[in-house]
């Protein structure tokens, strides 16, 4: 069943920019998976997703290399920092439900962008942003872009289709700089086996990934699949809160 999950994860995800990591974890977790070991499965699914996004974004010209700049700067070292770093399984679904949890929200709530209204970009600010999406993606094994598209629909920065594209870049590079991170933390071999035994997981998601981001391409409701992934999201968010929260362990 898992393959069958992460292949539709991987078509939802993939149409509106993003590569499904966070809900690749939390089904993961789920099955029964060790928190150290979920990062290492994940993040090649997820690479996998974007990489085809990102291709197809940049044959479509969507993505804009001066506005990633700022953010990939400050996010890519912090998110091999955070996925370096050692932290306790607990506190590992603690922050990722409550991070999915404001996320799922912001996804559900956030309204059609007025794609003729601009706001003006400070290097500074993308800066900050980056670097701090950074550490969490890395902590938690997902690429970052689930918490950086609402930020970007709020702040007007560009249009929906070059915010996709800079998502589905900003995830495939900090999903590799985290990834490497993981790897170091946790060991080759060990890291080479997961991997190995999660090949159909990772055939699923190339098949599912692809299929999404051509949707992106032919003109699906980037709305409405928005708001269909925040409600699994935030779904997904409140269900891993339950689980690890003091509450859910009565």
């Amino acid at each position: 069943m898992l393959p069958v999950a992460f292949f539709f994860v991987a078509v939802i995800y993939s149409a509106v920019g993003f590569g499904g990591g966070s809900t690749y974890i939390a089904l993961l977790a789920l099955s029964g998976q060790p928190a150290e070991l979920i990062p290492l499965v994940a993040l090649p699914c997820n690479i996998l997703v974007v990489s085809l996004g990102s291709y197809f974004a940049v044959n479509r010209r969507d993505f804009d290399w001066r506005m990633a700049i700022p953010f990939l700067v400050s996010s890519v070292p912090m998110a091999f920092l955070g996925g370096i770093t050692p932290i306790d399984e607990r506190f590992y679904f603690l922050v990722l439900g409550s991070s999915l949890t404001l996320a799922g929200v912001s996804l559900c709530i956030r309204r059609a962008p007025d794609e003729s209204i601009v706001g003006a970009k400070s290097w500074r600010l993308a800066v900050i942003i980056g670097g701090g999406l950074g550490l969490l993606s890395g902590m938690v094994g997902i690429g970052g872009g689930i918490f950086l598209a609402p930020i970007l629909h709020y702040l007007r920065w560009a249009s929906s289709k070059t915010i996709a594209a800079l998502c589905s870049f900003f995830i495939l590079i900090n999903s590799f700089s985290g990834l490497a991170g993981q790897l170091l933390k946790s060991g080759a071999d060990e890291a080479f086996l997961q991997v190995m035994s999660a090949l159909p997981l990772l055939g699923a998601v190339l098949l599912g990934g692809g299929m999404g981001g051509r949707f992106v391409i032919e003109g699906v409701a980037h709305q409405r699949v928005a708001q269909l992934t925040g409600a699994l999201v935030l779904l997904v968010g409140l269900r891993i809160l339950w689980t690890w929260t003091p509450y859910g362990l009565i």
